[in-house]
């Protein structure tokens, strides 16, 4: 407060003396605050858009990202697809590729080795293509 105030506020509650002592015990506590050093906020390292950003790239590099390469390689797989190709459904039905109709997205599976039993599935229903060591692996595995 400036002087100015202080005096008309003194003179006009009558009281000088007591507000005088308030007024300096209120100098001395803020004097002592002052010296005090004051700590500076400094930025921190865990601040919340760190921890946001920090989130981010976890979730990517656990979920995102090998959902992709998965999804790339489903694709790389379903392009290779074709005739004669032993395949297994994700329904787990064993076939040979016999026919793929690119328009659609249906390939036609024979199933029975010795007869013309046949079945239709949708392409994204192909789970994996067996190679001959993947079918040697399963018939050793039967035996």
């Amino acid at each position: 407060m400036t002087p100015l105030v202080t005096e008309s506020i003194a003179s006009f509650s009558g009281r000088s003396d007591a507000w005088t002592s308030v007024q300096l015990v209120a100098q001395g506590s803020a004097a002592l605050f002052a010296q005090a050093p004051a700590a500076e906020p400094g930025p921190s390292f865990l601040s919340p858009l760190t921890l946001v950003a920090g989130f981010f790239f976890l979730f990517y590099f656990i979920v995102i990202a090998p959902e992709r390469r998965k999804k790339a390689e489903e694709a790389k797989m379903m392009a290779s697809l074709k005739k004669n190709d032993r395949v297994v459904t994700i329904g787990g039905i064993h076939g040979v590729v016999a026919a793929i109709s690119e328009s659609d997205g249906i390939v036609t599976l024979k199933v029975d080795e010795s007869g013309n039993a046949r079945i239709r599935v949708n392409r994204s229903a192909i789970g994996q293509i067996v190679t001959p060591k993947d079918a040697k692996d399963e018939k050793e595995a039967t035996t």
